[in-house]
């Protein structure tokens, strides 16, 4: 008897019990489908993160805001020190390994006219000339401002994709005037468009979509429409890789020199603290999922042993006769583990399939339940479906030597007395 013939025939054993290969390969089907499922899940998450924060310029930056107050012994004391444009300039000129700045200043829900009537609202941001750089926004038509917007506060204006279609439809929008309502006591100021932004999208951290931005010099924001000298929001762009503590703790120092030796005004956000927290609730859930996982996976593994052993009780009369005219041990062990491994193997290939499958409808069910994208992607790298079916040809191994082995050893003369 030749290998490949011990191994068919371990094969055409299983297709002939199909009903009992299906149940045993159950167990191992629903352990590799579920932890590929959360995975996936997760992994999604994860890119939902990472793009969101590239929506907003990328994972390379700080950002400084004013702290407007804090509660102590249950009173609010407010913080009237504000961030200045001079603070950006001077932290851009004096601290290393930054590319550029952007200060800003954000105001929501603001209301913006054509000529013939048509509103749209809005978040009208003041901002310098880098900002459509640093948020990897490109220009569809027109120009972005530019520094001698911002140095002269000329009252011009940039639509997002959204405004721009509201207000003008399918027109240029290019030269034509807007007004812009600050607050309904405030006067409106006219504002003249000198360009539309490509279509950007949402945000994750923002339940507007960017493309209902309108941005002005950040000047004529101060000067003209706001009214406040002071700046809400620095962004430092980084070098990639560079030490971001470093920069946090020159831009503080800078801040310090500037105000009085004080910088309790301010607070910072980096955006790799936001990925590292998934990925901290990642590793749990991938432990937690493991431990259920494994334990699905053990319980199958020892069904699948029993099963094979019972296939050993049955070709017991089988393996002395293939012993009493020349088969050796090492086929006889081959074709019992032979079994056993197409069993996990099976197990792993539906479990990888089940796994995207699910993972697929929990994404959708995810997006209803918590519409805060329009879409959640399923990633399921090549890495994971690699160690699905490793792992389960492992458990074919583990679980099926031993009844291998069990019936390589059997006696042809106490296999062919044996009564099936």
């Amino acid at each position: 008897m030749k290998l490949h013939d011990a191994i068919a025939a371990g094969i055409a054993h299983l297709a002939q019990n199909r009903l009992r290969a299906g149940l045993s390969i159950l167990g191992i089907f629903i352990g590799i489908a579920s932890v590929l499922c959360m995975m996936a899940i997760g992994d999604g998450a994860k890119k939902i993160i990472s793009d969101g924060i590239e929506t907003l310029g990328g994972i390379d930056q700080v950002q400084f805001r004013n702290n407007y107050g804090y509660y102590r012994r249950g009173r609010w004391h407010r913080i009237t020190e504000r961030l200045k444009l001079e603070d950006a300039l001077a932290i851009e000129a004096e601290v290393p390994n930054i590319r550029f700045i952007l200060s800003k200043n954000e105001s929501y829900r603001i209301l913006i006219t054509n000529r013939d009537g048509r509103q749209a609202r809005s978040i009208l941001e003041g901002v310098t000339a880098d900002y459509a750089i640093g948020m990897h926004w490109n220009v569809q038509e027109g120009r972005f401002i530019s520094e001698s917007d911002v140095t002269q506060a000329l009252q011009v204006c940039v639509l997002g994709n959204n405004v721009a279609t509201e207000l003008f439809g399918a027109t240029s929008p290019i030269g034509k005037e807007v007004k812009i309502k600050y607050r309904y006591w405030y006067a409106s100021i006219r504002a003249r468009v000198v360009g539309v932004m490509a279509v950007k999208g949402t945000a994750v951290s923002s339940t507007w979509t960017l493309d209902n931005v309108v941005c002005v010099p950040l000047t004529t924001h101060q000067q003209r429409i706001s009214g406040y000298d002071y700046v809400e929001r620095i962004t430092i762009f980084t070098e990639k890789d560079a030490d971001k503590s470093a920069i946090i703790a020159a831009a503080r120092a800078v801040i310090r020199r500037k105000h009085r030796n004080r910088d309790d005004f301010v607070r910072h956000w980096v955006p790799t603290g936001s990925i590292q927290r998934l990925e901290h609730i990642q590793r749990v859930i991938k432990i937690a999922l493991g431990s259920i996982a494994g334990f699905s996976l053990f319980v199958s593994g020892i069904g699948i042993m029993n099963i094979c052993l019972v296939s050993v009780a049955e070709k017991t009369r089988e393996i002395g006769l293939r012993k009493s005219v020349g088969a050796k041990r090492i086929h006889i062990f081959y074709q019992f583990l032979t079994e056993a491994l197409c069993l996990c193997f099976c197990g792993g290939v539906l479990g990888v399939a089940g796994g995207w499958i699910a993972a697929h409808g929990m994404a959708r069910l995810a997006v209803r339940i918590v519409p805060i994208v329009p879409e959640w992607p399923v990633v399921l790298s090549w890495q994971w479906i690699l160690i699905a079916i490793v792992f389960s040809l492992f458990m074919g191994v583990s679980f099926g030597v031993y009844p291998a082995m069990r019936a390589a050893r059997l006696s042809p003369i106490d296999a062919l007395r044996t009564e099936n």
